[in-house]
């Protein structure tokens, strides 16, 4: 059974660097571009890298399938990983269509086909009001066959029972449309998103395998599969820019493991750096950016001097750090979350 799912997770590995080759020049060709200004000849890319991680989910989670149902007898319940995919499909479809909308800039037919040939690769669509509303739709699915647990265990306070009417027509949509949110606020550099969830999956591997939800354990192994395999694309200097696409359906995808997989508590503390990155976009009533000011030397400078909307700015204040250098430092803060996390919960 653990073969079966590491397989799946290769699959989803293998088809996202084999699709990636093929999905960005595709989406040049579309003129899905944006600009990567945190570079000094501010480059433009192609945008909506969320296509890639999504295609390699599709062929894992397919695997996985096919390899239960025909293969060996699995604990893993197909039913609920597909649906898992379709609240995922949905949620990201909504972030395709924000990149789709809002990402194209004017561009002459030579730029695109020198952009192609230099394999080099911009962003801009729905209201800020309208993308929690419209994230709610991918919770439809969850919530028709209630999954998850009334009942959220908690470290030091014990078993605390939540009404399965509310849970249901509550707790789960708030929760994906939270969580899709706010990974899709703390972005703007090379990388931040898919590492950050990179390890936040790894983390979700890990509990979910300890306590036996093999269910979870598969959705996040192939999840942690193909965002390693995203990082060759997304990481610094990047070859495609992520877009709504992807923080949506890593936000999804993220809220859907913990659902199925009971494991609020975990979820809470893995997510704190984008619960806090809420509390300070919303100092500045959602109109601040992640990213700085390029300067000479190639490290950035917080656009805003002093203040603080975002947690890149802590870093950004002083001026002394590059974009790689700051992404580095909030997955290593990430990782150190997620340790301490399983710590508790674990032992």
């Amino acid at each position: 059974m653990i073969l079966e799912i590491f397989i799946s997770a290769l699959i989803a590995f293998v088809a996202t660097l084999i699709g990636g080759q093929f999905i960005i020049p595709v989406l040049l060709q579309a003129k899905l571009l944006a600009r990567d200004i945190n570079k000094k000849n501010t480059p433009i890319l192609p945008t909506s890298g969320g296509t890639i991680l999504l295609l390699g989910l599709f062929f894992g989670v397919l695997s996985l399938v096919f390899a239960s149902n025909y293969i060996v007898g699995t604990s893993v319940d197909s039913e609920v990983i597909l649906i898992s995919l379709m609240s995922i499909l949905a949620i990201t479809f909504i972030g395709f269509l924000d990149d789709l909308i809002g990402g194209r800039i004017r561009t002459f037919r030579g730029d695109v086909k020198a952009a192609i040939k230099r394999y080099k690769f911009f962003n801009g669509g729905i209201k800020q009001w309208q993308k929690p509303v419209l994230t709610l739709i991918a919770a439809i699915p969850l919530m028709v066959i209630n999954l998850g647990s009334e009942n959220i265990k908690f470290p030091l306070i014990g078993v605390i029972s939540i009404n399965p009417i509310v849970y249901t027509l509550v707790f789960i949509p708030l929760a994906v449309a939270f969580s899709a949110n706010s990974f899709n606020m703390l972005e703007g550099m090379n990388g931040i998103a898919s590492q950050m969830g990179l390890v936040a999956f790894i983390a979700l591997s890990i509990f979910s395998y300890y306590t036996q939800n093999y269910t979870a354990f598969s959705l996040s192994v192939i999840f942690s599969a193909v965002l390693l395999a995203y990082v060759y694309f997304g990481s610094y200097p990047a070859k495609v820019l992520p877009g709504d696409s992807l923080t949506y359906l890593v936000g999804a995808g993220f809220a859907a493991t913990v659902i199925i997989g009971k494991m609020q508590v975990l979820g809470l503390i893995l997510i704190i750096p984008w619960i806090i990155e809420f509390f300070l976009k919303a100092r500045a009533r959602f109109h601040a950016n992640s990213w700085g000011i390029i300067q000479k030397d190639g490290k950035l400078k917080s656009p805003n001097g002093g203040k603080i909307y975002s947690l890149t700015h802590v870093f950004m204040r002083s001026g002394k750090y590059t974009e790689m250098q700051i992404v580095s430092m909030l997955t290593v803060l990430e990782a150190a979350i997620a340790a301490l996390g399983l710590l508790v919960l674990l032992y």
